[in-house]
């Protein structure tokens, strides 16, 4: 039979052998019964005396051992003999019986739910949930809460708990387990009874059952989930037990427990500070699994702070080289989340982002951000296609969490472009040619040999990217990029076949042929700088498996609804405990002593502490003015385009005469020379206006203004300035402008048109204007913008 022969015509003999003394050979005939007893239901009735006869046997293994095979028989038409068999079985004398019968309880619930539900068996199993014998009562739980899934499951109260928790040294590590989540679904009275509870089960992280200390865990984390500075200590304590058994020598139990405390450190913040200090445990093994290594990287990268960036940033660079390419896919993904998580709340460390005194990146540079990017460009020394490729990846996010270490990762471009080979990196590079071109001295040449190559190409996402970045190039180096971008618009639109590439081809050459400075505005819009990036997992599902904590959704970082197919209710359903209020109430000490847990008051609300400093150069202290979009891409004008493609009337016409504006009636736009306004009227006219505009654009490579220079330039062409200075920590300048306008448009108030404006200028990165009009027409503030960039020519594009 266990080879797999058929001597299932042998059934009726067999049943005439089980009628032997021999304990073995009756064991070996019940289980040939069982096995063959579906596919041979007439001849299996045959064996019921048989059975009903060894349940009353005077040896209790026989009784216990008869009742097992006669309700594992799973036959409908068997119901009668099972249920006087299952209830005598409950009420034996000995415990092995009883526990056999309990669970042969559930196997009659299955085949017959009225058999249980409207008979005298579920009373009993619910009586035998307080027998003497530990192993029943853990038998029982789980048999009561099957049977009644339907209503929930079984709910447990105070004195059952009680009556648990003090003989919870009986239990085997499966009966404590069992317990363990019973008292997940118990309602907590108030805190006294949480610290005793608490105090009971610390006991349990002595064991070396991973599973009871999980569980144990679980209900720490319920109890504490609405007192996040006891949440704090009640971790710190089982951080010991968690490492230890993390550190075991079987590789299946130790990704277990790193699953695990994967989701304490990313369910919350006291998850983090817990095990940050130990991130050294982390570190990987050379002769680990791949996919213990995983979660070892997922779990440092979510542990570094600006202390142990570095370090953690360093150790990852050692995986680059691991034999599973997987694995150094991941560990340089994560260097770059390092570099974005470092500061994560205490500024950007970026290209400044707005107005009205909020200046996102005035706070200091991360200090290990310098060593991350040199990290990443190294990494590139080492020509190997898929570690080019992911490090191009990471820049592409660093440069646009920091702008300003741009400088350092553009000698790799060229590189990048000569290494990578796949998708992913190709479309990073050429993102970054399309927004740093200006920057970038030989970024037409390093993308020629691509727009030659274009239909070699195989990836759709490198196309669309090689179109954008070619557009952005000649708004920025039109000169040199209109020969290259009307052959690449030629080839999307006349020889691609791929829908989306012909549809934007088309989008940007229809853009061009409408209005040059249209198409500069939509494609060139400004971005926000980027403060973190998306996560693979969002915060509700990261709470909610945290709820589920203990289960399978923790292995597999999903919740169970995202796995689990279920046509009736889950018979085990996920339980919470929920913690009691958090009404400072102390707990009484236990006895002999204080208690190792006890309450601590309600932590008092902490001052807000302004993480990015920003002087308020006009010396005033009213409210904070209203933060402004985040600075981009450059935005240069571009120069007039004729048409690319050489079609129809337009072949050959490559004149770039430039395209006259539309007439403005009356006296061409100026501004006001001597205009006047003092600190005060400014302070109070720039709260007062609405929405402000934004805009940005790149600064010229090597050019550093001082602050005296920009404001002459400014001077010159009618635009005053009532304040600057330099941002702290950063080499960034801010400047608060204001102009009036002299002739033009009429204004549309009695006091005139005038402009308010703070300008944020960080030498080699960008400049931010942020401009408020009061009483001005839209062509005025049109003509306003022509002017101030005008006067910015020499300090930008």
């Amino acid at each position: 039979m266990t080879l797999g022969i058929d001597v299932s015509p042998l059934f009726s003999e067999m049943v005439m052998a089980s009628a032997t003394n021999d304990l073995v050979q009756k064991k070996m005939v019940y289980l040939y019964l069982v096995n063959y007893a579906e596919s041979n239901a007439d001849l299996a009735i045959l064996a019921v005396n048989t059975l009903q006869k060894d349940c009353r046997d005077d040896d209790p293994m026989i009784r216990g051992l008869a009742l097992r095979s006669l309700c594992s028989l799973s036959l409908q038409n068997m119901v009668e003999y099972l249920q006087p068999a299952v209830q005598r079985a409950m009420e034996d004398v000995n415990g092995y019986v009883r526990k056999t019968a309990v669970i042969g309880v559930v196997k009659v619930f299955h085949i017959s739910k009225s058999a249980v539900v409207d008979t005298d068996l579920l009373p009993t199993l619910q009586r035998l949930i307080h027998d003497s014998d530990a192993h029943v009562v853990a038998n029982a739980i789980y048999a009561v809460d099957e049977v009644l899934a339907e209503e929930g499951g079984f709910q447990p109260t105070r004195e059952l708990v009680t009556n648990m928790l003090n003989r919870l040294n009986q239990f085997s590590e499966w009966g404590q387990c069992a317990v363990l989540r019973l008292l997940t679904k118990y309602q907590v009275a108030d805190e006294g009874e949480m610290f005793d509870i608490m105090n009971i089960l610390d006991a349990l992280l002595k064991q070396s059952s991973s599973a009871v200390v999980l569980a144990v865990t679980k209900i720490f984390v319920d109890l504490t989930s609405n007192r996040p500075d006891l949440q704090g200590e009640v971790l710190r304590r089982l951080k010991g037990p968690l490492l230890t058994l993390m550190a075991g020598a079987t590789p299946e139990l130790a990704y277990t427990v790193l699953a695990h405390i994967q989701a304490l450190v990313n369910g919350s913040q006291a998850g983090v500070e817990c095990f940050a200090p130990d991130f050294k445990q982390f570190y990987c093994r050379y002769n680990e699994p791949s996919y213990i290594k995983t979660v070892k990287i997922e779990i440092l990268t979510a542990l570094a702070d600006e202390g142990s960036a570095e370090p953690i940033a360093g150790e990852l660079g050692e995986y680059v080289t691991d034999v599973d390419a997987e694995i150094a896919r991941r560990a340089i993904r994560a260097i770059g989340k390092v570099a974005v998580r470092a500061r994560r709340g205490g500024g950007t460390g970026c290209a400044p982002r707005g107005a009205g005194g909020d200046s996102g990146g005035s706070a200091a540079q991360p200090p290990s951000e310098e060593m991350i990017v040199s990290s990443l460009t190294g990494l590139l020394e080492l020509d190997i296609d898929y570690v080019s490729t992911e490090a191009a990846v990471v820049m592409k996010d660093l440069v646009r969490k920091y702008p300003q270490q741009f400088q350092r990762a553009s000698g790799a471009v060229e590189r990048c472009m000569k290494i990578v080979a796949e998708p992913e990196g190709k479309c990073a590079v050429l993102w970054i040619l399309g927004e740093y071109g200006l920057l970038i001295e030989d970024a037409p040449y390093l993308l020629e040999p691509m727009i030659d190559s274009f239909l070699d190409e195989q990836s759709g996402a490198v196309w669309l990217e090689m179109l954008t970045a070619a557009v952005k190039l000649f708004f920025c180096r039109a000169p040199e990029m209109q020969g290259m971008l009307g052959r690449l618009l030629a080839k999307a639109i006349q020889e691609s076949s791929h829908p989306d590439v012909r549809d934007r081809a088309m989008l940007y050459y229809r853009l061009l042929l409408h209005s040059p400075e249209e198409a500069r505005r939509v494609i060139c819009a400004p971005k926000e700088v980027v403060e973190e990036f998306q996560e693979e997992m969002d915060n509700e599902s990261r709470e909610r498996i945290l709820e589920e904590f203990n289960t399978l959704s923790t292995i597999y970082k999903q919740p169970a609804t995202k796995f689990v197919l279920s046509q009736g209710p889950n018979p085990f359903p996920v339980c919470k405990m929920q913690p009691p209020p958090a009404d400072g109430t102390v707990a009484p000490p236990a006895a002999g002593g204080e208690a190792p847990f006890a309450a601590a008051p309600p932590p008092a609300a902490a001052a807000p502490v302004d993480l990015a400093t920003d002087a308020d150069l006009l010396g005033g202290d009213g409210p904070p003015p209203p933060a402004a979009a985040a600075p981009a891409a450059a935005a240069p004008a571009a120069a007039p385009v004729g048409d690319l493609l050489g079609m129809d009337d337009l072949l050959g016409g490559m004149d770039l005469a430039p395209v006259p504006p539309a007439a403005q009636p009356g006296a061409p736009f100026s501004l006001e020379r001597d205009a006047r306004m003092d600190g005060a009227t400014f302070e109070a006219r720039w709260y007062q206006l609405p929405g402000a505009t934004n805009e940005s654009r790149q600064c010229r490579p090597g050019v550093s203004p001082d602050i005296a220079q920009v404001e002459g330039s400014l001077r010159q062409a009618g635009i005053h300035v009532i304040a600057s200075g330099v941002i702290p920590g950063s080499a960034g300048m801010k400047f608060f402008l204001f102009a009036q306008q002299a002739s033009g448009p009429p204004p549309s108030a009695p006091g005139g048109a005038w402009f308010l404006m703070e300008l944020v200028l960080t030498p080699g990165a960008w400049a931010n204007a942020t401009v408020k009009a009061e009483g001005a027409q839209q062509a005025s503030l049109e003509g306003f913008r022509a002017c101030f960039w005008q006067a910015m020519a020499p300090y930008c594009a």
